[in-house]
């Protein structure tokens, strides 16, 4: 069945629904009235007219309340407006509807419909917020639901980001590079071969810590990227600079965890290097925003090659905070903002 014939029949049912609902009323309001033709086709446009005005609140709904409210984390707020928005629409609706049939169908003057009829108003109005609650209890699930997949989600996200930057660390090659640079300073330099052996294990330690929070404090993001970077240092020397920004900048601000990381893990896998043509790597913070440039040498640093990393970092910035990170890839340089939380700010 296509959407459009669903639309059509969800149309016609509105319809049969509303013409139901005014029989069951006017047989029982005036069942003399259900013998009379002409009154039950009278009652029957009545019917759908205000049937059809009252379930368009619906569409109403969908393109004017929904994007204003949001029924889990303000839902007082939400049902506020959305009954807010639903009386006057319906207000408009019943008004207009009882004026059109009651003054110019059955010519009946509207002060006396007014005087003598206030139990169709109430009657209305009672079925109104019948059907409202229904669409507002739709929602909520609906809200409820979408949040519920968005958490499980970021769960799978999280711990995929979790696995891959300690696979990419733990991997034999990452870890045959780094004893090797170790063994080599054991034979030249004691002294900082235990600095490299120390920051190895300390750049272990903050990532099995980091990982296990939403949010971290920047500067210790920032002290596992200074680890990682150093052991990078040691083993290409030259073939790479890097500027960090102060913990001063840094000690107000948290961050996805180990997002820096996956940062840097892409600009060492998608790049060649040398000490001719050394890569560069710059971390700031502009406009409460984290910025992570590096310059592309040679082998094409494409955002597809980045997909997995680049689209976990945006599926856990997004449902943590509700923001979104930019992406730029030209003139050389590849650079990503990521937002930043305000310690305060904390959810």
């Amino acid at each position: 069945m296509t959407y459009k014939t669903k639309q059509v029949l969800v149309i016609l049912s509105y319809g049969l629904i509303s013409m139901s609902i005014g029989h069951f009323f006017q047989s029982i309001m005036c069942p003399e009235c259900v013998k009379d033709p002409m009154a039950v086709i009278h009652n029957i446009g009545y019917s759908v007219m205000l049937g059809y005005g009252l379930f368009f609140n619906k569409y109403i709904y969908d393109f004017w309340i929904e994007p204003l409210v949001s029924w889990l984390k303000k839902p007082l707020r939400s049902l506020g407006i959305a009954f807010g928005i639903t009386t006057l629409y319906s207000a408009f609706v019943i008004f207009f509807t009882n004026w059109f049939w009651f003054k110019l169908i059955q010519e009946i003057p509207f002060g006396t419909f007014l005087k003598y009829h206030k139990g169709i108003w109430v009657t209305e109005f009672v079925i109104l917020y019948f059907i409202s609650m229904w669409f507002y209890a739709r929602a909520f699930f609906m809200d409820w639901k979408k949040e519920f997949k968005e958490r499980e989600r970021f769960k799978r996200e999280a711990l995929s980001a979790k696995y891959d930057v300690l696979k990419s660390q733990v991997n034999p090659h990452f870890l045959f590079n780094s004893l090797n640079v170790a063994g080599t300073l054991i034979d030249k330099d004691t002294s900082s071969a235990k600095k490299f052996l120390s920051q190895l294990s300390g750049m272990y330690r903050d990532i099995l810590e980091l990982q296990e929070d939403d949010l971290v404090p920047l500067q210790r993001e920032l002290k596992l990227a200074e680890r990682y970077l150093y052991l990078q240092e040691m083993r290409f020397g030259k073939a790479f600079h890097f500027e960090l920004p102060s913990i001063e900048q840094s000690n107000s601000f948290l961050i996805v965890p180990l997002s820096i990381q996956i940062l840097m893990e892409n600009a060492f896998k998608h790049n060649r290097f040398s000490s001719e043509a050394p890569m560069k790597i710059k971390v700031d913070i502009e406009n409460e925003h984290l910025v992570v440039y590096n310059s592309i040498y040679a082998q094409s640093q494409s955002i597809e090659s980045l997909n997995i990393g680049i689209e976990n970092i945006k599926g856990r910035y997004s449902f943590l905070t509700g923001e979104k990170i930019e992406i730029l890839n030209q003139n050389g340089i590849f650079e990503v903002r990521m937002p930043l939380v305000k310690d305060g700010d904390k959810i």
